[in-house]
């Protein structure tokens, strides 16, 4: 679907023919709108005062989406259900330390970095022993 937008120019009128899609992929390849459907939570339902940071930080908000990501992925690599309700357990325990952060934007994203450390490690094993 494209969408002409006419610019004036003194007396000449350009007009451009323009992707809507176009825009939006390029809108969040440059960070500037994110996906709503990639990020963890709900900014309209924010509990907690690390959700309400998170929300209003761009990084940090790159960070859950991250999180997130690599948390759905390493979910779908293990096969047992043992592993993924470790993965879980885990995963609350992220959420507990992160949630007691509150406010503290740098104690937010080590949380963050921290994790995704973790649940990357785990996928780069679990993809090797899936390789046998």
């Amino acid at each position: 679907m494209s969408e002409a937008i006419i610019y004036k120019s003194g007396t000449s009128k350009v007009a451009a023919a323009v992707s809507v899609g176009s825009l939006l992929a390029l809108a969040i390849i440059a960070g500037a709108v994110r996906p709503a459907a990639a990020q963890e939570f709900d900014c309209q339902r924010a509990r907690t005062a690390s959700e309400r940071t998170i929300c209003r930080s761009d990084r940090l908000a790159g960070l859950d989406e991250r999180m997130s990501a690599l948390y759905s992925e390493l979910k779908s690599a293990y096969d047992n259900r043992y592993q993924r309700n470790d993965l879980k357990m885990y995963q609350r325990r992220f959420l507990d330390a992160r949630d007691s952060c509150g406010r503290d934007v740098e104690c937010i994203r080590g949380a963050y970095l921290d994790q995704i450390s973790v649940l990357e490690s785990r996928l780069e094993q679990a993809y090797r022993r899936s390789e046998r």
